[in-house]
């Protein structure tokens, strides 16, 4: 790593005083550190990978890190956080690469540059690496095509410039449910069940609940309020691109609410609450499913998270035949395809479960 962080210093032609200036750390330990002379602490030396995954700034208008940043700048006033967040964790690998390619003109990249950074993401960023799945290629393939649909709205680009995505074939990944099964959503309220405290008990209860009925993202269940939720279960919530949608937390969903509600005695503010009374965090959610997870390890081999909730309840409502069109909406899907492929993953899971049955 610390190869990594004075090859790059020296190709963005920084002296160790100027990147110490940066990191905010003395010049001497910088020095020190990159010359072998001392081992740097944790606290360092993740200050130094967050370095190398940063795209640098104060650049000329048309580099990839300073249109990036200005994509960013101008969604920021309309896009949630999370997405925000998407969009940095799949374009800032891309201009750091741009950076390593010396590449310093976005207007210049061609479709050639594009493939030759999908194939250096396919291998992954984990460490050890894992491979991407198709799914996860198509997902950096989209936010680049978004990103120079952007290049092409907002810089001086020429009358033959043609986005470089454009023309990148990229296959989905294969259709799967991946709802939760009913024996799963058992051994999660006997989790949640054998918990000691009362109110921290029916607020979990009553939080799984919810999820499973309502198909909302984590970031619209831990923005709901008391007040939010209507005497029918109905409720707005605000999802993707400041999008309004309404829909319901069911009888089930109401009742258990209700019950978390009467325990708590405080029935103004944020619905789901802390011990403390504060809001509860994405956090705290994760810290949630991480204790149901380590109590059934054996059942949550791959673990457990909220969208996973999302999906479990979006395939199950299109198992009861409801219109694609109505579950578009429902989820808050802006593109049908999205919802299609949730279907044709249930038809083939049944198609399979006709074969397994037949008899010749």
């Amino acid at each position: 790593m610390l190869q990594q962080v004075d090859s790059r210093r020296i190709s963005l032609g920084l002296s160790v005083r100027q990147l110490a200036i940066q990191l905010s750390v003395p010049p001497s330990l910088l020095s020190m550190v990159l010359n072998g002379h001392r081992n740097p602490s944790k606290r360092f030396t993740s200050t130094l990978k967050k370095w190398l995954q940063t795209p640098i700034t104060d650049l000329s208008d048309h580099h990839p890190s300073e249109v990036l940043r200005q994509f960013i700048a101008d969604r920021s006033s309309h896009l949630a956080n999370g997405t925000l967040h998407f969009y940095r964790n799949k374009l800032e690998p891309f201009a750091i690469w741009c950076e390593s390619q010396q590449i310093s003109d976005v207007r210049e990249i061609r479709r050639s540059n594009v493939s030759a950074f999908l194939s250096h993401v396919r291998k992954g960023r984990s460490q050890p690496a894992r491979s991407l799945n198709a799914g996860g290629i198509k997902l950096y393939h989209q936010t680049l095509k978004t990103y120079f649909n952007y290049v092409g709205e907002t810089c001086d680009v020429s009358d033959t410039w043609k986005n470089p995505v454009t023309g990148i074939k990229v296959k989905g990944s294969q259709a799967q449910t991946l709802e939760y099964s009913d024996a799963e959503i058992k051994q999660m309220h006997e989790s949640i069940d054998a918990g000691t405290d009362s109110l921290l008990r029916l607020r979990n209860r009553a939080l799984l609940t919810v999820l499973l009925n309502s198909a909302v993202r984590a970031a619209e269940l831990l923005s709901m309020n008391v007040t939010d939720i209507g005497e029918n279960g109905r409720i707005k919530v605000t999802g993707k691109g400041s999008k309004d949608r309404i829909v319901t937390i069911g009888e089930s969903g109401l009742s258990a609410v209700n019950d978390y509600l009467d325990i708590r005695g405080n029935k103004t503010g944020a619905l789901w609450q802390t011990f403390t009374g504060d809001r509860l965090a994405k956090d705290g959610l994760r810290s949630l499913f991480v204790r149901i997870e380590n109590k059934h390890s054996d059942v949550f081999t791959d673990g457990l998270y909220a969208h996973r909730f999302r999906h479990t309840a979006i395939t199950r409502l299109l198992r009861a035949r409801e219109p694609l069109r109505s579950v578009q909406r429902y989820a808050g899907h802006s593109d049908p395809q999205t919802t299609l492929r949730y279907a044709q993953a249930i038809d083939a899971d049944e198609a399979i479960a006709a074969v397994e049955h037949l008899a010749y």
